[in-house]
């Protein structure tokens, strides 16, 4: 998978379905008054500081993520829900580079490498998949099981895939799953496939090119129409 165009689809999972900062401080000093917070560890974008594991904390990625929350004193000053202000670009490309090995290793573990061909070539599938890294190697397990069943019986259609996907996680028997297939559901509905969006690109181009070529012929028209009364007189 394309780091790149990963990052692209991270940052709309980011937007629509993470929440920003998070550190137990807040419920101390009156920050954060909701008692159901006591649990919750340091938390940005979904990586938890703890819970996260040193696999995830402990990249390179990882690593400048939370020295970057560090130094920005978010603990004593940051609010609650903050998405880092003019570090928020920053710590959403951090995230996605720290997502991004994770992701590599359950869609090895668990993707056919027909379906995953098929995931990648789909926005709204890759959405699926990437914000499945966060729910987890169990639940992308289940995720990924649900589609190689469809592509194994012959159903290789994106839309159709993207319904089973969308369906695995409203009948998931979770209410936070089915909670998030719901709100993904809203997503894709204006999210476009990349195959919408390479249309677009050469319509575009097309329609450049046509203003630039009928911009020439006008302004030139005269001499033009000279030279060709000079060549059949």
């Amino acid at each position: 998978m394309n780091i790149s165009e990963f990052k692209i689809v991270t940052r709309k999972v980011i937007d629509t379905l993470e929440g920003g900062y998070y550190h137990p401080n807040m419920l101390k000093d009156g920050r954060v008054k909701d008692s159901r917070y006591g649990n919750s560890g340091e938390t940005m974008f979904g990586i938890d500081r703890d819970a996260g594991g040193d696999i995830i904390n402990k990249s390179a990625a990882g690593v400048k993520f939370w020295n970057l929350i560090d130094n920005a004193g978010a603990a004593q000053s940051w609010k609650w829900n903050y998405k880092g202000g003019n570090l928020g670009e920053q710590l959403k490309d951090l995230t996605a580079e720290i997502i991004y090995p994770e992701y590599e290793r359950l869609s090895d573990l668990f993707l056919s490498d027909k379906s995953r061909a098929i995931v990648e070539k789909d926005n709204r599938l890759l959405f699926h998949f990437i914000y499945g890294t966060w729910n987890g190697p169990g639940w992308f397990k289940k995720f990924a099981n649900a589609i190689n069943t469809q592509v194994a019986n012959g159903v290789t259609n994106a839309d159709k895939l993207t319904e089973t996907a969308l369906n695995s996680r409203l009948q998931s028997g979770s209410s936070l799953i089915k909670q998030g297939g719901g709100k993904i559901s809203q997503i894709f509905e204006t999210m476009p496939k990349k195959a919408n969006r390479k249309r677009n690109i050469i319509i575009v181009v097309v329609i450049v090119v046509v203003f630039i070529g009928g911009y020439f012929v006008w302004k030139y028209r005269k001499p033009i129409g000279s030279k060709l009364k000079l060549i059949f007189k």
